[in-house]
């Protein structure tokens, strides 16, 4: 027969087992809602080359933000971070923007593109580090490429 020093035991462990499980789960449950409420964004630089287009064949550089967020987001810029930490905006230049124009609300899964020529007149390119949206709440988030980095070695 199982004596009570046994049974005690049995529930101790239990207890413990369940203990742990409850507190890792806690962790996991914090750590998602930490994550859902986070602004999520990707910047994808990236080579355009419209076809079949009338009228816009003057463009050869993009970039796309895709709001990966679970609510939806306001862009309010859009260009390149320098080195210096300063931001060459693409608001002023002329481009086509497939979606509207900022300032833009991007729901969940959605995005926004702004195409536009890209040169060395327009952009020192050595003073480039990489893209970023700003959203309307100040938030900056970077982006880069392969694209992006063939642009600025010049090829």
């Amino acid at each position: 027969m199982v004596d009570d020093l046994n049974i005690t035991l049995i529930i101790a462990i239990i207890g413990a087992v369940c203990g742990v499980s409850g507190a890792i789960l806690g962790v996991m449950n914090t750590w998602h809602q930490l994550r859902q409420n986070r602004i999520r964004l990707r910047i994808i630089p990236q080579h355009v080359f419209p076809v079949g287009a009338i009228g816009i064949s003057h463009v050869n550089f993009g970039i796309e933000v895709i709001n990966l967020s679970d609510f939806p987001v306001v862009i309010t810029d859009v260009g390149f971070l320098l080195h210096d930490g300063q931001r060459a905006t693409l608001s002023p230049v002329r481009g086509i923007e497939t979606n509207g124009s900022l300032p833009l609300r991007l729901d969940p899964r959605t995005s926004y593109s702004k195409w536009f020529y890209m040169d060395q007149s327009i952009l020192d390119y050595s003073a480039t580090k990489c893209v970023y949206a700003r959203t309307q709440c100040g938030n900056v988030v970077r982006g880069n490429s392969p694209a992006l980095r063939q642009l600025l070695k010049g090829l």
